[in-house]
């Protein structure tokens, strides 16, 4: 792993992040949530994510703050969003995201939203407060199976126990069906701990899966 930086994410990065985002977001699927739920096409969404990337909003999944960057030899190797819920007293990241969202969505796409949300509801899990939350794990095909999830995973509880070292526990939401999200949180010390599913079938028409997982992993205990 010597080859590789890991580093805080930087402006320059931002379009490396967006692509990042969407390949996250799709998992193993061909279906990008951000274009089914807002009726926009993947090039629109890339654009949007790069308008929010730049507000430097702090303390959310589309925070620049939020993202540590792996590079090998000056080429983006991989991407992961990782920020502390909630800390010092910070908004909730769910605002946070609406706000962004409202801010840089067109008023139609987030209008068409608003009648299909009731769709997803079931599988929306909130983020515990004071936990260290991951998000868009993204590793450039070539680099997979090289250890750099696990790299990009150490750096970012390093950071955040320097931070804030009463944290806890870390958790992510990886989809049922991300065989390759999933297998990589288990392997890094994460344990499934509940399940929320979803038994209205238009949800395929919207999401990569009908169930997503809720993972943990504790601090200061045995993995």
């Amino acid at each position: 792993m010597n080859e590789y930086l890991i580093r805080e994410a930087a402006e320059s990065d931002i379009p490396f992040l967006a692509d990042a985002v969407i390949a996250a977001e799709k998992g193993n699927s061909d279906k990008l949530s951000f274009s089914t739920l807002f009726n926009l096409p993947e090039e629109k969404i890339k654009e949007l994510l790069i308008a929010m990337f730049e507000e430097e909003i702090d303390g959310c999944e589309f925070s620049l703050s939020s993202f540590l960057v792996a590079e090998c030899r000056g080429e983006h190797a991989g991407a992961l969003c990782a920020w502390i819920e909630g800390f010092e007293g910070a908004m909730l990241s769910s605002i946070l995201k609406s706000n962004l969202i409202l801010h840089t969505f067109p008023k139609e796409s987030f209008e068409f939203f608003r009648t299909v949300s009731p769709i997803i509801k079931d599988i929306l899990i909130d983020r515990e407060p004071l936990t260290l939350q991951l998000e868009y794990m993204h590793i450039t095909g070539k680099y997979v199976g090289q250890g750099i999830d696990l790299a990009l995973l150490t750096k970012n509880e390093e950071n955040a126990l320097a931070k804030y070292p009463g944290l806890k526990k870390s958790q992510c939401q990886v989809y049922k069906n991300n065989i390759f999200g999933l297998k990589m949180s288990l392997k890094n010390g994460f344990k499934i701990i509940r399940s929320y599913k979803s038994d209205n079938d238009d949800i395929f028409d919207y999401l990569p899966f009908n169930e997503k997982l809720l993972l943990e992993k504790a601090f200061g205990e045995p993995e």
